[in-house]
């Protein structure tokens, strides 16, 4: 899609990424067609166990397409906005495992999903604003916290829910690719107030979104 918002009206943009919000959010059928992996049989327990720890990856991915989203529509830099939406895309890859492996489970996403997209929107568009000071050094730093992040989560999976710990083993090797490659295209640090309200602001989203 980033190939038809450079060339629209800012209205035709706003109207494209309400769009893009309303797929991202919404659309519990964007899973893979095809999945290899093994079905592993879960008690009552293990499987509301393991859904809450896919429902906050599930919420974690919702918002990196917002932060994604946010930066690249507020970037000046074209050759910059086509590789965040490069990644972008390959983030959705990250949707559609986290909404299979919810479905198998019986779960459902978190209904403050709007709202996560919404803020994250925000702060990647401040991001793209501040694209002098930060470079890339706010994405850097999500990318970094969500790695850390989904460490915690496989060690929360049941022992024997080898299906969601290889999907979050996927999405974590994919995540690390994307700090090397935003880290290769140059990333200033960002100021440690802000790594501190971004821990903060992710273990309450987490805690909302495992309760909503």
């Amino acid at each position: 899609k980033h190939m038809e918002i450079k060339h629209h009206s800012p209205l035709d943009n706003l109207i494209v990424e309400i769009e893009y919000a309303v797929e991202c959010i919404y659309n519990k059928g964007n899973i893979p067609e095809k999945s290899s992996i093994n079905k592993v049989n879960l008690s009552k327990d293990e499987s509301k166990a393991s859904e809450r720890v896919m429902r906050i990856n599930h919420m974690g991915e919702i918002c990196a397409q917002g932060l994604y989203r946010g930066q690249a529509a507020h970037t000046k830099d074209q050759n910059l906005k086509m590789k965040l939406y490069d990644i972008c895309n390959e983030e959705n890859e990250h949707l559609k495992l986290c909404n299979l492996r919810l479905k198998e489970l019986n779960g459902s996403s978190s209904v403050l999903n709007p709202l996560w997209y919404l803020s994250s929107y925000v702060l990647g568009s401040v991001a793209g604003i501040k694209e002098n000071d930060w470079k890339l050094g706010f994405i850097e730093e999500t990318e970094k916290q969500v790695t850390d992040h989904l460490k915690e989560s496989m060690k929360q999976l049941p022992a024997n829910d080898i299906r969601s710990k290889e999907f979050l083993e996927k999405i974590s090797k994919d995540e690390e690719k994307h700090r090397d490659t935003v880290k290769s295209i140059g990333s200033n640090e960002i100021p440690n107030s802000i790594k501190t309200g971004m821990n903060i602001s992710s273990k309450i989203m987490k805690k909302l979104t495992s309760l909503f």
